[in-house]
């Protein structure tokens, strides 16, 4: 009798959510969202996004949350049933790449 061995990796589109948790930096690219540009994130374990620019010490609010699809979904508010929903290219240690519906790519790299 053959045993076959069960596959224990995970697939190559899984993505890891936890990853995201952490302080990101996006910088100004041409053809990029100028919502994004030279802004510092913080992204929660619960959900919260922090937005600041640069090192301002000003820094204003929002909310994340993932679908069933693993795309990330951008909220104003933590009860906003509907958000701006991004498909989440990759998702590493150091780099997250969204994608939005218009085809806006925001390349985010993590701050060390």
């Amino acid at each position: 009798m053959l045993r076959k061995k069960k596959n224990t990796t995970e697939p190559e589109n899984e993505i890891k959510k936890e990853l995201i948790i952490g302080k990101w930096r996006t910088d100004a690219q041409p053809g990029n969202d100028s919502t994004f540009k030279d802004y510092r994130y913080e992204f929660s374990k619960e959900g919260n996004i922090i937005r600041s620019l640069n090192d301002s010490a000003m820094a204003d609010s929002s909310f994340y949350a993932w679908n069933n699809e693993s795309n990330l979904e951008w909220k104003k508010n933590a009860t906003d049933t509907t958000g701006v929903l991004y498909k989440v290219i990759q998702l590493t240690a150091d780099s997250l790449q969204l994608v939005s519906k218009d085809s806006v790519t925001i390349l985010f790299t993590r701050l060390k």
